[in-house]
């Protein structure tokens, strides 16, 4: 089986664009190993057509510059042998992008709404939790947005579960790395960090919550703006050097990473790799792989709501020795699927799952 990759060529341009095709690469040799040829193209061209399988990712600037053009090229190349998968590689689980889903044969998402009849829907602000905000706090966006609705729920049978962001390396020095990988595109710089900060570690700091929170959507950034609030008299928020960042996780008890664009944040993962226990906004709406977010078992949820927050943290803190076991739960889930012996392989058997689904 040959496959083509339609991708931008440098990865440090988009976070999004990297974690997607991270642990292809990192998986590349077995994948192979498996009668599957993969190439990555960084041009539409006919000669990107002379495949089986042909996997888009939607940061393709060609798609961005002129988006009915590709289009219009996509639909006048695209033969019944092959298949087109449209990679939705946006870190939300919102905005399905109606004109490729109508075209490609599979939507892949690394998230997706567990109730996809939501898709049908319009919600403000492009996002199940803005509309929620927006209805529950009347909160609304100078540059207002609303997601188009699926047309058919047919449709929604194309949209599926890729993986998340999650299998990114998220080590200390992982930016420098995907930087490097940008220039050299060396296969010898990916890898996951196994330098890990073990829970059982002394911490003396409580919470740590650094985070930004300026957006240029208001349903986006409320969120975060009254977590920050109500935060404040527990720890510092404002936004610190990434290496004195790392080290605060270190030896914090919790960490409260809240949702910014998406629901997924780098911060769950810095967490886990470093021993906390991450506090997040419910994401029970959610459907992702792998599955890092168990309640009470892996995080710990509060309410999109955030009604009783400070008494849920003074709960935490006094429970920490008891709660102790969901760091420990979360660390272990985590390595095991980006560190450990098999974790090539058993990305591989999800990559090659949904290349045949």
């Amino acid at each position: 089986m040959k496959i083509n990759i339609l991708l931008n060529n440098n990865f440090f341009k988009d976070h999004c664009t990297y974690c997607f095709i991270y642990p292809i690469i990192k998986s590349f040799n077995l994948i192979k190993e498996c009668n599957v040829s993969i190439n990555l193209v960084y041009s539409l061209t006919k000669e990107s057509f002379d495949c089986d399988t042909l996997i888009i990712d939607s940061r393709f600037d060609g798609i961005k510059e002129n988006k009915k053009f590709f289009l219009k090229f996509l639909n006048k190349n695209l033969t019944k042998k092959l298949k087109l998968i449209f990679a939705d590689n946006a870190d939300n689980s919102g905005q399905i992008k109606n004109d490729f889903l109508e075209i490609c044969n599979i939507y892949w998402k690394g998230q997706i709404l567990k109730r996809k009849k939501e898709y049908m829907k319009s919600h403000y602000g492009g996002r199940l939790f803005t509309d929620y905000y927006r209805n529950e706090f009347k909160i609304k966006d100078k540059n207002e947005q609303k997601t188009v609705p699926v047309k058919s729920s047919k449709l929604l049978n194309k949209i599926i579960v890729s993986w998340n962001m999650g299998l990114v390396d998220h080590g200390c020095y992982s930016h420098i790395k995907q930087k490097l990988f940008s220039i050299f595109n060396n296969r010898l710089l990916i890898f996951n960090s196994t330098n890990y900060y073990s829970p059982s570690n002394q911490r003396s700091k409580n919470i740590s919550c650094r985070i930004g929170t300026n957006y240029d959507r208001e349903t986006v950034q409320f969120q975060r703006k009254k977590i920050s609030n109500i935060l404040k008299q527990y720890t510092k928020i404002e936004k610190i050097n990434r290496f004195e960042y790392l080290d605060e996780i270190k030896n914090s008890k919790f960490v409260f990473s809240p949702f910014g664009w998406g629901e997924l944040c780098p911060r769950d993962f810095e967490t886990f790799l470093y021993g906390g226990i991450l506090i997040k906004p419910e994401m029970k709406t959610i459907q992702t792989w792998p599955n890092w977010y168990i309640p009470e078992e892996t995080y710990l949820p509060v309410s999109w709501k955030l009604n009783g927050l400070k008494n849920r943290l003074t709960y935490f803190i006094e429970n920490y020795k008891i709660l102790s076991k969901i760091a420990i739960q979360g660390q272990k889930k985590y390595l095991y699927y980006t560190t450990k012996k098999k974790s090539k392989e058993i990305f591989t058997k999800r990559f090659l799952k949904l290349i045949k689904n």
